[in-house]
């Protein structure tokens, strides 16, 4: 083996290490989410009902195991030019941002974000 060949084995590694976290992390953080408030972490999440109960029912097990594959389970939901555009623009020292970023986002239905 090449040390070309090292260094990718290496960040292929890290990279699936990477996702794995990540996967983790948002199983958890959606579990909080519906737990909390079940109707908003839905809408938050883009979850119908079916896919909510069983993420609200996974054991930490389960949830392990569902967070060690090598695919991101949780998707990019911002497919809106129009929205990612202004995240990345200074409006009033960054002041409105949240705002017209907020009132963007409300005015499209979960369907759409998808």
């Amino acid at each position: 083996m090449t040390t070309k060949d090292s260094n990718v084995s290496v960040s292929d590694n890290t990279a699936l290490s990477d996702i794995q976290e990540v996967n983790l992390s948002y199983l958890m953080l959606a579990q909080r989410l519906l737990r909390e408030n079940y109707s908003a972490g839905m809408y938050r999440l883009g979850f119908d009902t079916d896919v909510a109960d069983i993420v609200l029912g996974l054991s930490p097990a389960q949830l392990v195991k569902l967070a060690s594959t090598n695919t991101l389970i949780c998707g990019f939901r911002l497919n809106d030019y129009e929205l990612l555009s202004t995240l990345g623009q200074d409006v009033l020292g960054g002041v409105l941002q949240q705002a017209h970023s907020t009132i963007l986002l409300a005015q499209r239905s979960p369907e759409h974000l998808a």
